[in-house]
């Protein structure tokens, strides 16, 4: 008998958990996501048509308030490097610093552990192609373990040396690449066409996580689950 009241007990704590923690919200979080297109046809509308989607950026803010950036380019085009004003951003303000600045061959997760080089951070740099000025550049991209193309996986952490990023700050990036065209990427490429190409408008990724409203209530359920726990075996115990 007393085996069996405990496991009735059991079963309801099992389902006062499940109501108080299904009550938790989620809350929208990043990545916030680029498209690379070809509107401004710095690569060409003869070889690709305008509005034509290259390769995403996946915005992620950190909890300290820094930004990684995720690059990946289609796999018939390819940053030219070593050449000139490989990485341009907007919208993040010029005082900001690069670091974890790698390349993967596959751009699977945490794959992105062959270093990248630069030669310097400029600022206010005009990449032309009718997309205009950009604020910070990392100029002179290096891949030092294969300096040739193809590179289509890039992944970097921007953080912001007067301060920390917001989830806004992230709705304000645009980038520019400066990428050639990669028909036979098996076989290495000969990038004849390149030009620089930029990014649209970003769209939030629908990927749940827990805020802050949704831990207190995780708190608070199991701090009611501990209090049913305690009263339930009580009364089985003085039975």
């Amino acid at each position: 008998m007393r085996f069996a009241t405990k496991s009735l007990t059991c079963a309801a704590m099992a389902c006062l958990a499940l109501i108080l923690f299904g009550s938790a919200p989620a809350v929208l979080a990043s990545p916030v996501v680029l498209n690379i297109t070809n509107a401004n046809c710095g690569l060409s509308c003869g070889t690709v048509p305008a509005n034509t989607v290259i390769g995403t950026v996946s915005l992620n803010l950190n909890g300290n308030g820094s930004i990684t950036a995720t690059i990946a380019v289609n796999s018939n085009f390819t940053f030219i490097v070593p050449d000139g004003n490989d990485i341009n951003i907007n919208g993040l303000g010029t005082n900001v610093s690069i670091s974890a600045f790698n390349s993967s061959n596959t751009g699977a997760l945490g794959s992105y552990t062959t270093p990248l080089s630069y030669t310097s951070l400029n600022t206010n740099t005009n990449v032309g192609s009718g997309l205009g000025t950009y604020a910070v550049t990392i100029f002179h991209m290096t891949d030092l373990y294969h300096p040739q193309q193809p590179l289509n996986f890039v992944q970097f952490t921007i953080t912001n040396n007067s301060g920390s990023y917001t989830a806004q700050d992230l709705q304000n990036v645009g980038m520019a690449f400066h990428l050639g065209n990669c028909p036979s990427p098996n076989s290495g490429c000969n990038a004849t066409t390149t030009g620089f190409v930029g990014t649209g408008p970003g769209t939030v990724s629908t990927v749940p996580e827990p805020a802050t409203g949704a831990l207190a209530t995780l708190g608070l359920s199991l701090l009611a689950v501990g209090v049913f726990m305690r009263r339930r075996f009580g009364v089985v115990a003085a039975s």
